[in-house]
């Protein structure tokens, strides 16, 4: 079965996963509002970043890249090597992906100088990570192998985790395409299973990211040894991280169709294809995949004589190469469609694609063109050209002959390469070992020398025991005095927490016990005399009970919050509260409950009353405050609730209650047995807690509750 993947395309993937950050928007920053320059050069490089990986659509994103990397360069001052190499590295990539090797050589090059300025391993490594395949397109092997060996040594002397990882599969990446496959699949294992711990645990989506496309990676050799069941494994490992980018998902998608192509499992094939083309909205976004799908699929049905079916993958996958105008795709489609053809006996069609295909396939591998040769052959037979025929066939046998020269050199090679890399490695750890005998054996000379030190120093050390002695007791006093502090302290609070507790069982015990007791009662009377009550004194009876119910709850509700309010650690919820809507919720509430009917309670507080303030803290002080005007009224009268400055007034007719009474009550933190004692008590202490004040006074009848609230609106 023909490969889809050829080395050239090989190269893409390889600066596809070059240090991939999280996504950002492709929005260049204002640099005259950044005055810091190591803050405008990430910002720069972020920006270049965005364009890289595109997630705002742009259709001339590499443009743009190329052009905003150098722009960096231009104001990147020439002392910051570090800055220069990243925005070189962007200069290049918007060149490579632009097919422009050449250029994308160069401004490689002009990073990996400037990293070597600084002396920034990380920065030499992408670079170098780079240029191995960049040289490979350009087949300028002298430079393959310089940066190859500049990464090796890098890797050599390195323990960084990052530079390991990113190192180990540019070098695997190297192998492959030198089809040394048992090295490469080393250095592939070795990156990833580097990378599969931090992947599965952290949030970094460049980590998933690299990893998934390095396990795809491996399952491309895989295939190419012939082994798509590893291929498949390896995807799977992958798989799991499908959803963090487009470009990851509809990668490993596009090769699982390779991979059950390859093991004859066409039904799988097609399930993946149809997931690819359901993932994919727009296909010239993801030309590379689909193409290769479609293909793939189409190579399986000619593999099986099954034209009908292949035609349309065929078809399909023609279409949008052609629509890509990308030389690769172009020629993956025009070496597939040339081969239907013949097959399909359309010779001369066949001939004019394959004769296209051929340059191209002589450029990127032997074993592509030839397969090309052969197919060009078999087309030339059934077109009657014998001699044509006859030449081309001679042409695909020498080309097979060299090949499988090739392959069994590179074999051998592989193996040798394979074997040395195994021995330094083994030499590597052998010299670990070494060096930490030898710091063992300084650390045990030092640790000698260390005792006499401590020997010597000893006998100063006793002198000073003695005064040590005393300095300590001193600080031990200190600590002593401090302790006390500190549990007179605790004992100040443990007293004012079990007097809160035991003012708060005092509440509960007087003022709970009437109502309880009132309802307890309403009860009794409804359990053993029910017949001595008529229906509307059964409605009577129940709504005494409800009201006698709902008192106690609201009491209760008032306890828990004043109890809250006393906590040390509560904190108040303060916001901007509209005073008039809590004085009528609280009206509201009051009047169903009013024992009186002809007892009005009339608001004329503005509604652009507002004060900073705890609305809850604030509706119980109201509510007690307008029961007390209800309580201590003269019967039938009206209860005027107003604003005047920062204070709410409520007054009523009330000849008969003493005001300096009511005020002491408020004044002093003891409650005695009268009727207001728990209302003042909360009142007093929810007021204190939200910074207002509360007092009663009195002109003539009419008493008023004045609640300061001070503060602004």
């Amino acid at each position: 079965m023909t490969n889809m993947k050829t080395k050239g395309l090989l190269v893409i993937l390889v600066l596809a996963v070059i240090l991939l950050p999280a996504y950002s928007r492709a929005q260049a920053p204002d640099l005259s509002k950044i005055p810091a320059y190591p803050d405008k050069v990430k910002a720069w490089a972020d920006y270049c970043e965005s364009l890289r990986l595109n997630t705002a659509g742009l259709k001339n994103n590499y443009v743009l890249l190329q052009q905003a990397g150098m722009q960096g360069l231009q104001w990147a001052k020439a002392d910051d090597p570090d800055g220069r190499a990243k925005f070189f590295m962007y200069a290049a990539l918007g060149n490579y992906y632009q097919i422009r090797f050449d250029s994308a050589q160069y401004y490689f090059y002009q990073c990996l100088r400037e990293a070597q300025k600084g002396h920034n391993t990380g920065l030499i490594t992408r670079a170098c990570v780079a240029l191995i395949p960049v040289n490979f397109q350009l087949q300028q092997q002298d430079k393959v192998e310089e940066c190859k060996n500049i990464l090796q040594s890098v890797l050599d002397t390195t323990r960084n985790r990052d530079i390991l990882e990113n190192g180990d599969f540019a070098l695997g990446n190297y192998y492959q395409l030198k089809s040394y496959y048992s090295t490469a699949q080393d250095y592939f294992i070795k990156s990833i299973e580097l990378r599969e711990t931090e992947a599965d645990t952290t949030s970094d989506i460049k980590k998933k990211f690299d990893f998934a496309i390095q396990c795809d990676m491996l399952s491309k050799l895989y295939l190419n040894t012939q082994m798509p069941d590893k291929s498949l494994e390896a995807l799977r490992r992958a798989q799991r991280f499908s959803a963090v980018s487009p470009n990851v998902g509809n990668r490993l998608l596009s090769s699982f169709v390779e991979a059950f192509t390859t093991s004859g499992n066409i039904d799988s094939a097609l399930y993946y294809d149809r997931e690819l083309d359901k993932s994919v909205s727009n296909p010239m976004l993801f030309p590379s995949e689909i193409v290769s799908s479609d293909l793939n699929i189409a190579i399986y049905y000619l593999d099986h004589k099954a034209y009908q079916n292949a035609l349309p993958y065929v078809t399909k996958g023609d279409t949008l190469a052609a629509r890509t105008q990308a030389p690769l795709l172009i020629f993956q489609a025009q070496m597939i469609k040339g081969r239907y053809l013949e097959e399909a006996g359309k010779f001369d069609a066949a001939i004019a694609l394959l004769t296209q295909a051929l340059p191209v396939a002589q450029q990127f591998s032997k074993e592509l063109y030839g397969n090309t040769l052969k197919y060009m052959a078999l087309a030339q037979k059934g077109k009657g050209n014998a001699a044509a025929a006859l030449q081309y066939y001679q042409q695909y046998v020498e080309t097979n002959d060299s090949l499988n020269k090739e392959k069994i050199s590179r074999t051998f090679a592989d193996l040798e390469t394979h074997y040395q890399t195994n021995e330094k490695i083994q030499r590597i750890a052998s010299l670990d070992k070494e060096n930490r005998l030898h710091v063992l054996e300084l650390e045990n000379a030092s640790r000698t020398r260390l005792l006499l030190v401590l020997g010597l120093a000893a006998l100063g050390i006793i002198s000073l025991l003695l005064y040590f002695i005393y300095r300590n007791k001193e600080r031990l006093n200190r600590i002593l005095n401090e302790r006390n502090d500190q549990l007179d302290e605790l004992n100040h609070r443990l007293a004012a927490a079990n007097e809160t507790k035991a003012r708060l069982f005092g509440i509960i015990s007087h003022d709970l016990r009437s109502p309880v007791g009132k309802i307890i009662s309403l009860l009794q009377i409804q359990k053993e005399r029910p017949g001595l009550m008529n229906e509307e004194a059964r409605q009577k009876h129940d709504a005494r009970l409800k009201i006698a119910s709902e008192n106690v709850l609201e009491t209760m509700e008032d306890l828990l919050l004043w109890s809250k309010s006393q906590m040390q650690h509560f904190t108040l919820s303060l916001k901007q509260v509209h005073i008039a809507d809590v004085l009528q919720k609280e009206v509201n509430l009051l009047q169903e409950h009013l024992p009186e009917e002809d007892i009005r309670i009339v608001s004329r507080v503005p509604s652009n009353f507002v004060r900073q303030t705890d609305e809850n803290f604030l509706s119980v002080i109201v509510r007690n405050l307008l029961m007390n005007a209800v309580r201590h009224g003269d019967g039938d009268s009206t209860i005027s609730v107003s604003a005047e400055g920062s204070s709410l007034l409520i007054s009523n007719r009330s000849a008969s209650v003493n005001v300096a009474l009511l005020n002491e009550r408020l004044s002093t933190g003891q409650i005695d047995s009268g009727s207001s004692g728990l209302g003042l008590q909360i009142v007093r202490d929810l007021a204190d807690a939200i910074g207002s004040r509360v007092y009663f006074q009195q002109q003539e009848t009419v008493l008023t509750a004045v609640l300061d609230l001070g503060g602004e609106d």
